[in-house]
């Protein structure tokens, strides 16, 4: 009789209620926290346009851009675990997808407020302070998971860099002699 191997992979945190996303002004640093807790504990890296965020028992992720318009989530096995990928010209509309799966997240008409939806109902609202995105509280009426959260982040958050493709690799076929 054959046996089916068990997954040890941990479970994905999610954030149901409200959560923070915070970081002080000009730091690479931030934290996801819901109820006093530290759910994710994430560090900016703008040169490279990668954010990686420790997940305390659940792992570790990086958020990579995967060519233009697309920002993957990978797991410390090299895995991808979740993706978001711009679906319109102005980057105002994206396609979260992941392991068992798939949002949109919209730019509201409002500034600095974005939310996700499923069938087009709003079931998480992300919102930004005034004048930066150093503070986030993210509003969700249903279990988000936090990849799909981490994702919408850092599109929200740094625009540009999900636009982009990482300029710090240049390819060999574009290279000069000398350089």
């Amino acid at each position: 009789m054959a046996t089916v191997p068990t997954m040890n992979r941990p479970r994905m945190p999610t954030i149901t209620g409200e959560a923070d996303l915070v970081s002080p002004l000009f730091s690479s640093r931030w934290r996801l926290v819901q109820n006093d807790r530290v759910i994710a504990e994430l560090r900016r890296l703008g040169r490279i346009y990668v954010t990686t965020a420790d997940l305390g028992p659940a792992g570790r992720l990086i958020m990579e851009p995967a060519g233009q318009g697309t920002v993957r989530a990978i797991d410390e096995r090299g895995e991808e675990v979740a993706r978001i990928v711009r679906t319109s010209w102005l980057g105002r509309r994206f396609e979260i997808t992941g392991l068992g799966y798939g949002y949109e997240l919209v730019s509201d008409p409002r500034p600095r407020r974005w939310h996700i939806e499923i069938a087009h109902a709003p079931v998480t609202e992300i919102t930004g302070s005034l004048v930066s995105y150093n503070n986030v509280r993210v509003r969700s009426s249903l279990a988000m998971p936090v990849p799909a959260v981490l994702l919408a982040w850092h599109v929200v958050a740094r625009p540009w860099e999900a636009a982009a493709e990482p300029r710090g690799l240049i390819p060999a076929t574009h290279m000069r002699a000398g350089t």
